[in-house]
Parts: structure tokens; sequence; C-alpha cells
């Protein structure tokens, strides 16, 4: 693969400049989003009844390759100083 030009490198640096810090806070947003909709289809799992075992049983092929790593992020433990720099 050939060296990138000078313009190449330029926007890449530009991008990670302007962009980066927006890019992680969206990717951060959605991971939390999708962990919320994850509770409430499974919280039964960790003992929060919220919808009917029906739904459940219906969303479960859409969700089913979240649910591990889902698990995981729920059921670690967290720091209050993990999140003080998202609190405006």
């Amino acid at each position: 693969m050939p060296d990138k030009s000078f313009w190449d490198k330029a926007r890449e640096f530009l991008w990670g400049l302007f962009y980066m810090d927006m890019y992680h806070e969206t990717k951060d947003q959605a991971r939390r989003v999708n962990d919320l909709i994850n509770l409430m289809i499974f919280g039964e799992l960790v003992g929060v009844p919220l919808m009917s075992a029906n739904v459940t049983l219906r969303l479960l092929p859409y969700t089913l390759r979240d649910l591990p790593g889902w698990k995981e992020r729920t059921l670690q433990e967290h720091d209050i100083t993990e999140e003080l720099p998202h609190i405006d």
C-alpha cells in the first residue's frame, strides 16, 4: 500500500481534531440507548420485570447477539468517578 499523500494525512488529522470527540460521544450514547433497550427486553434476567414474556420472546432473535456484552456491562461494578467527566 503506498504512503498517503499530504492531503490525506491532513484530512485525517483535521477529522480527528474536530470530529473524534463527537464521534466517541455518539458511539457512547448509542451504546447507552442500546443498553436501555436491552434492559427493557431482558430485565427479568436482572430482576426488573418490565415487559411481558410474549413480547420478549418475539424480540429475542434480534437482540440475542448483543446479550453477552450487555450482561457483562450491566453486571460490572461502576464507580461514580468514572461518570464525572460526563456530568454537565
